[in-house]
């Protein structure tokens, strides 16, 4: 639906970027994830970077997964890229939002060119809090360019941080018929 086969074909498969997922987590021993992470932190004070919540491995699956679990089929959309996982949501899938601002840091400085954020407040915002404008700094002095969800509430007018940051790139899904 997004045109990966396309991209595949161009060899544009995330080899040599570095891309961090910022979420719950990882299944450390998930087939699509073995060997395809560099490096990893946890910012949930007393929880390791382990995924109990399964949020954050699917989507760092989407984003960098080996597809091993299904043979090839379903790999990740930058399955050759260098990821870097931070657990920034607890187990629960929430966190605070000096967690999400520790990670936004942590993978910048650690030369991510993308950060993976499938996450969202639940406060309506224009772009001014405090994670959306870290957003904005860390990518004007990083260059890293920031993908956050839309949100859960279905419309525009509910964006939250951090993809109301005006450097922000959102994205919002769509089922299989593009609505």
């Amino acid at each position: 639906q997004i045109g990966a086969g396309t991209a595949w074909a161009s060899n544009l498969d995330g080899h040599g970027v570095k891309v961090a997922v910022l979420d719950t987590g990882y299944d450390t021993d998930h087939p699509d994830l073995v060997d395809r992470v560099s490096l990893s932190k946890s910012f949930v004070p007393g929880e390791t970077i382990e995924d109990a919540n399964t949020h954050g491995t699917h989507t760092a699956s989407t984003v960098g997964g080996s597809g091993a679990a299904s043979d090839g089929l379903e790999k990740g959309v930058a399955y050759d890229a260098d990821l870097l996982i931070g657990k920034v949501l607890g187990d629960s899938g929430y966190g605070e939002d000096s967690w999400v601002i520790a990670g936004m840091e942590w993978a910048a400085d650690n030369g991510a060119r993308v950060v993976s954020m499938s996450l969202s407040g639940d406060t309506p915002n224009d772009g001014t809090e405090p994670m959306c404008a870290a957003v904005d700094s860390i990518s004007q002095s990083t260059g890293a360019l920031f993908v956050a969800a839309a949100g859960n509430n279905g419309n525009e007018a509910t964006m939250s941080c951090p993809s109301a940051a005006n450097s922000a790139l959102t994205v919002a899904a769509v089922d299989g018929e593009d609505h």
